[in-house]
């Protein structure tokens, strides 16, 4: 039996089918790229606000583990005096780790009674015969830290309790004989901790001035050539990689100098005054550079950065860089 053959509804419209043409692709392609290149920068500042906020949050959890350590003992965290891990040629140490040993374990000192059966490597800061500071020798076990710190002979509880992205071990720092864990921005570089070891006298200085601050716990970290994650040389992009010894202290001083304070002839003279706090923590921001000398702070990108230059001796320059500060202990 022939079947009646299907024909389509003459009321129906026939649906027509027909490919993009190339103008038209052309068009779409060239408005997506637009939208990109609006949307990019966009989020890219989103995601380097969010890693500046997760930083100051790192970094002021940290502060409060020093203020709290503080108002017990009376003084900031630090198991080798300020003075004798200044006066440690290539330290094995950072200032950062030698708090973080203070706030949660891993390191025992020679004038502890526990001292001679405590496990760990023995490390002696300072130098022999040295005028004010010295020698300290301590035994470091990183398998310790976090079990909470010895201290004047008593053991308590752990004072910091980092998160797990906030702690650990990043490779470039000079002098360091001894894995320990750095305390961590969000860009996987170290966060930098400069406590005063003086009341008075110079904000910044050489030992036998005996000064408040002291650039030297800090150089493992500013004379590194690959330094945390991003591998980044401080020593040819850092304004502390940069100079004499005495333009560095100099400049560290200008940082941390109180602005209320004011202007100044010469930069030898931010030395005198104030500082912002007893401690400040530097994290080097997005670059990974602790205060880079060029397209950033007071230098633009095509300049040549200059520890004279008016630009440097502003009152508080500290504010024009892309590195998180946070200063602590009023």
């Amino acid at each position: 039996m022939r079947h009646p053959r299907k024909s389509t509804d003459s009321g129906k419209m026939a649906v027509l089918r027909r490919a993009f043409t190339l103008i038209e692709l052309l068009v779409a392609v060239a408005i997506i790229l637009v939208l990109v290149g609006i949307l990019l920068p966009a989020l890219g500042k989103v995601s380097t606000k969010a890693r500046v906020t997760s930083t100051q949050s790192t970094m002021n959890e940290f502060a409060k583990a020093c203020d709290n350590f503080q108002q017990q003992f009376g003084y900031y965290p630090g198991v080798v005096p300020e003075n004798v891990l200044a006066a440690t040629v290539n330290s094995p140490i950072s200032g950062t780790e030698n708090a973080i040993l203070h706030l949660m374990g891993g390191a025992v000192r020679d004038d502890d009674p526990a001292y001679a059966t405590a496990p760990g490597t023995e490390f002696t800061f300072g130098t022999s015969g040295s005028v004010g500071t010295g020698q300290v020798k301590v035994k470091i076990n990183p398998i310790d830290i976090g079990s909470g710190p010895r201290i004047e002979g008593k053991k308590y509880e752990s004072f910091f309790a980092p998160k797990d992205n906030q702690l650990k071990p990043l490779a470039g720092q000079v002098g360091e004989t001894i894995v320990l864990p750095d305390l961590v921005d969000a860009w996987g570089q170290p966060i930098a901790y400069i406590r005063a070891g003086r009341q008075g006298g110079l904000l910044s200085g050489t030992i036998a001035e005996k000064p408040q601050f002291y650039l030297e716990p800090m150089s493992g970290y500013f004379t590194s050539t690959a330094l945390g994650d991003l591998g980044v040389d401080q020593t040819q992009t850092s304004v502390f990689g940069m100079g004499s010894a005495t333009e560095q202290r100099n400049y560290l001083a200008q940082l941390i100098r109180h602005p209320s304070l004011g202007a100044f002839a010469a930069l030898t003279d931010a030395r005198a005054g104030t500082p912002r706090g007893r401690y400040v923590l530097f994290s080097p921001g997005f670059d990974g550079i602790y205060f880079s000398r060029a397209g950033d702070g007071p230098t633009a990108s095509t300049g040549a950065f200059g520890y004279t230059s008016p630009l440097a001796t502003k009152p508080d320059v500290v504010t024009t860089y892309n590195d998180v500060v946070v200063f602590g202990g009023g």
